[in-house]
């Protein structure tokens, strides 16, 4: 029923979110990881099952490539054998490896490709079933949650970061278990071939490691730096393109283009810098790894002759000697052992912004709800006396703003709130509506209190009309029935007549079919706010809530919606909050707020003889 604003798509979040090749970007770090990551692998139950059988294909795959080049190796043993004329060496022996080979291939194909679609379902289900904890957190939080963040924060929350954690699941814990199976695998292949060689390729190890470490430290700062940078930039963008307008009215078009050159070139700086050592990190992996293979031929190459010397094969893990097909094998092995365990650097790194991502989805989860409403009453059709019975509330509780408010509102009757901003005039219906609390005292209608029936039950017999009007991407008729879709289309034509709204939904293209553009931009703002008032009133509320309704709307118009509003109102008790104070000269009642409290209270004319707050605030317009 309650109108809200239109709303913009999330802005990019500033911060340490960038990445550069090979995932080198830089990284968020989760404020609490112990309990972020319990939190997290208590998200990943609902795949427990999907994430079992992915670990158990993925070893089933991996093994299978890891065997064959030990496979390979003892092909290679028999084709240099056969080269050399030993009289031992098969050529069915070769073949059957090439046979076994292909096999072992074929099975690490179909057991990835599973293992890939499974983990692919996994992770789209944990995203889906957080953004469905969200949908029904965010229902649920007070009104106050959303005033003390900003929309964009928010919507991040469920769009970039359940993202994030959908592609580090599907990329880097697939990735993860990839790595781990393979090390593993790979260490005990070598070890069975040589366990020199084997010690040889552990302590070249520390050197790639050193390399790895070296650039993500220096570039950890650039990349945090350039996501800022890049942050400052979009924001500028957006602030600039959305206010065009006034940018040119004030002639600012040059301040707005250097301030733009200003960023653009700190985004140049700390990307050019960022890249660079990103750009690094592949050619110093890559000459540790070609050193490291230099250094293992080369005592490869010794073995072999050695073992040449001795027969050519059957040669044990401790021996200094070496089957010339296994040359090949070990050097394929060293490779895949090194790799992995570089990629694992980079791999705890998107881990780490990965956690910081869920922490910030579980700060959400975890924020605290609306009071629950001890269900006692149920509205039924509302005559409307609403009475406020020493009603105290504060946004904060160190700062009260409605001190002790006593008033007593007879069914049926129009009462309009003035006062100077501030004063607490929306903060009065906002109660009325329960999307605050009180502090203390209570308001009852027809005798009820508001605090012993549902918020939904309260709120359906409430219309609503702000003065930010939100209407959204859909045709007129859609939104005009947002309140009350069985509402007949006769009846929403009759009340568009009566507020002056038909006309102009008839010139347009399509009529009431007509699709409002996600901004609202293709109707004007005056329109907009003729359909919300329209869209209230076909709620069928008992109680009519005005917050500004016809700030927005032309001298003409506001006469013509003044005249609708007085037939939509009659028989219901209604608010009207202006600050226009010639637009409710006729209301039944008008509370005078001041400070948190209602100073004066009466219709027009015994306010004005009064002489007091009412009477200057009225004056001070028209003199």
């Amino acid at each position: 029923m309650a109108n809200s604003s239109n709303t913009k798509r999330p802005p990019v979040r500033k911060g340490p979110m960038g990445g550069g090749p090979g995932g080198m970007g830089g990284f968020e770090k989760p404020k609490n990881f112990k309990e972020t990551f319990k939190k997290f692998l208590k998200e990943l139950k609902v795949i427990k099952t999907p994430l079992i059988l992915t670990i158990i294909f993925s070893i089933i795959a991996i093994s299978m490539s890891i065997l064959a080049p030990r496979i390979m190796g003892e092909a290679l043993t028999e084709i240099g054998l056969l080269l050399f004329g030993n009289e031992n060496a098969s050529f069915t022996t070769i073949i059957t490896c090439l046979i076994t080979m292909g096999c072992l291939y074929a099975i690490n194909f179909v057991f990835s490709l599973i293992s890939q679609i499974l983990m692919g379902k996994a992770s789209v289900k944990v995203s889906f079933n957080l953004r469905e904890k969200l949908k029904h957190k965010l229902s649920k939080l007070p009104l106050n949650y959303y005033d003390t963040r900003e929309t964009g924060d928010v919507l991040s929350v469920f769009v970039n970061d359940v993202d994030n954690i959908q592609t580090s699941l599907q990329q880097s814990l697939n990735q993860l278990i990839n790595c781990v199976i393979t090390v593993v695998g790979v260490f005990v292949m070598m070890i069975t071939i040589n366990f020199w060689l084997t010690l040889i390729v552990l302590c070249l190890l520390p050197l790639s490691l050193l390399l790895t470490g070296f650039v993500m430290k220096h570039s950890q700062k650039y990349f945090t730096r350039q996501a800022n940078d890049l942050g400052d930039v979009n924001g500028h963008i957006e602030e600039i393109y959305t206010n065009q307008k006034t940018v040119k009215a004030y002639t600012n078009e040059q301040k707005a283009i250097s301030e733009f050159k200003e960023k653009n070139d700190r985004l140049y700086e700390s990307g050019r810098k960022s890249n660079f050592y990103s750009g690094l990190l592949m050619p110093l992996i890559n000459f540790a790894n070609n050193f490291g293979y230099v250094v293992i031929s080369l005592v490869s190459c010794i073995f072999v002759l050695k073992g040449l010397e001795l027969g050519g094969k059957g040669f044990g893990i401790f021996d200094f000697a070496l089957e010339i097909g296994y040359v090949v094998t070990f050097l394929n092995y060293s490779q895949q052992f090194t790799q992995p365990i570089t990629q694992l650097a980079q791999i705890f790194s998107v881990f780490q912004t990965t956690l910081a991502a869920s922490e910030r989805v579980f700060e959400v989860l975890e924020a605290e709800e609306e009071v629950a409403t001890v269900v006692t009453n149920k509205l039924g059709k509302l005559e409307g006396h609403i009475t406020f019975e020493n009603l105290t509330f504060g946004y904060t509780p160190n700062k009260i703003l409605l001190k002790n408010v006593n008033c007593d509102i007879p069914k049926g009757k129009m009462v309009a709130i003035v006062g100077p901003t501030g004063a607490g005039k929306t903060t009065i219906v906002n109660l009325i509506m329960r999307f605050y609390e009180l502090n203390s005292g209570k308001i009852t209608i027809d005798g009820i209190d508001i605090k012993t029936v549902s918020r939904e039950n309260l709120r359906e017999k409430i219309g609503m009309v702000l003065q930010d009007t939100w209407l959204f991407n859909g045709t007129i008729k859609d939104n005009l029935k947002y309140g009350n879709v069985n509402v007949s289309d006769e009846e929403m034509i009759e009340v568009c007549k009566s507020v002056h709204a038909h006309h102009f939904i008839t010139t347009l293209e399509n009529g009431y079919d007509t699709v409002i553009n996600e901004t609202a931009t293709n109707i004007s703002q005056g329109q907009k706010q003729l359909l919300t008032i329209a869209r209230a009133i076909l709620a069928h509320p008992d109680i009519m809530i005005l917050d500004e309704a016809t700030s927005n709307i032309d001298t003409r118009t506001e006469i013509l919606i003044q005249k609708a509003m007085k037939i939509a109102m009659e028989n219901r008790t209604s608010f009207v909050i202006a600050h226009r104070l010639s637009t409710i000269v006729n209301a039944d009642k008008i509370l005078v707020v001041n400070n948190g409290n209602i100073v004066e209270q009466g219709n027009h004319n015994e306010l004005m003889k009064q002489k007091g707050f009412y009477f200057n605030l009225y004056n001070s317009q028209f003199s």
